[in-house]
């Protein structure tokens, strides 16, 4: 792929962007914003990235949106705000979410134990055979302090919400509930079951009904349709060598068709745009609601973010509460692929990175990150954060 290809690619892609958001207002402050670009395209025109899609929201929900560079490399298909990417662990922010409904609805809450709405789970055991020293609660499993070890599949798709929380259990705990921060996925299974018992409704009908729809993102979906998987992002890699289709585990769950539809993955299994994500973003931003419809009350909001866990494991500092990291006046999360969201609780104001790339990225998509969140602070004039690696 030559210079000039990539440079009209990037002039593309800017076009393609502003039809995609559509009904949207794009910011052009030119200098900060350019600051942004040049930081995106140094990395896709050293081929070092295939392609990325930023997207700034302030307080009046105003979008500054970047793209620059190839959805599929091989098919000259420009990347934009309409890809469509596997937005993995991002999912746990949106069952969070859904969780914080049903507590509005009075269906819920973070204290229930989960044997309330799964009996079974009265008798969970550690792995020495013995009994915990209490139960789990909802907020154990919302927080990852539940007792589990990091377990694997990375995201199960093949089976019910049901079906993983049985087998959940039978894993035994590892450590007391509510004393050890131990990051995981399948836990959010158990909380989406929950869910089910409590709404009486499947977790994916009750999700697009009470955020997905009024939010208007039609393209954020466990299983999409042939339409949607036109647009799908191709996933590659380099970490120090020439560019090159990715194919770790992660990038294995992107190969259509599958043998049997897809099942929800409350951990890890949403497939969403840039273009919807935002939405969800600046809803978070705005404790629950986004121009004028409501999706979680300010209450119940603020509660829930009020009371935060502190990670044991995984060398992580941040803070963790109801599927989202906390950084600072910032939460969000990132996924497998790379795709992430930030919210910042005190000024309104939303960021997004979209990529697909390998789970284990090397440090040139690192300093990526760095060098785009610290572009991102100038233009929306925050104070530097620091949001791990």
């Amino acid at each position: 792929m030559n210079k000039m290809h990539k440079m009209k690619l990037h002039f593309l892609a800017i076009s393609a962007t502003v039809l995609f958001m559509a009904g949207c207002t794009l910011v052009q402050e030119k200098d900060s914003r350019n600051i942004v670009r040049r930081t995106l395209d140094e990395y896709v025109l050293s081929d070092r990235i295939s392609g990325v899609v930023s997207i700034l929201s302030d307080t009046d929900c105003n979008l500054t949106v970047d793209c620059s560079g190839w959805a599929n490399v091989e098919k000259r298909v420009p990347i934009s705000t309409n890809t469509l990417f596997a937005i993995f662990s991002m999912t746990k922010t949106f069952t969070g979410a859904a969780v914080m409904c049903a507590i509005d609805e009075g269906r819920m809450s973070l204290d229930d134990l989960v044997s309330k709405y799964l009996p079974e789970y009265a008798d969970v055991r550690m792995r020495d055979g013995s009994r915990p020293k209490r139960e789990l609660t909802l907020r154990d499993l919302l927080s990852h302090t539940d007792g589990m070890r990091w377990e694997y599949p990375l995201v199960n798709n093949d089976i019910s919400v049901r079906e993983a929380a049985r087998l959940y259990m039978a894993k035994g705990l590892k450590y007391q509930p509510g004393e050890t921060f131990a990051y995981g996925t399948m836990r959010f299974s158990v909380a989406a079951a929950c869910l089910e018992v409590a709404v009486g409704e499947r977790f994916e009908d009750y999700l697009k009904r009470k955020i997905l729809d009024p939010l208007e993102m039609r393209d954020t979906t466990f299983s999409p349709n042939a339409s949607q998987l036109k647009r799908l992002v191709s996933a590659y890699t380099s970490n120090g060598k020439p560019l090159r289709p990715a194919s770790d585990r992660c990038a294995r769950q992107l190969v259509f068709p599958k043998e049997r539809p897809l099942r929800p993955a409350p951990g890890g299994g949403l497939f969403s745009t840039p273009a919807d994500v935002i939405r969800f973003s600046q809803m978070l931003a705005h404790h629950g609601e986004r121009k004028g419809v409501r999706i979680i009350s300010r209450k119940t909001f603020d509660e829930v973010f009020a009371v935060v866990q502190v990670p044991g494991e995984l060398g992580r500092k941040n803070p963790y509460s109801a599927g989202a990291w906390i950084y600072g006046d910032w939460f969000g999360h990132e996924g497998a692929m790379r795709t992430d969201q930030r919210a910042n609780l005190k000024t309104g104001q939303s960021r997004l990175f979209f990529i697909q790339t390998e789970n284990k990225a090397g440090d040139d998509f690192f300093a990526l990150k760095r060098a785009w969140h610290a572009a991102c602070d100038k233009l929306q004039n925050t104070p530097t954060t620091e949001f791990g690696r």
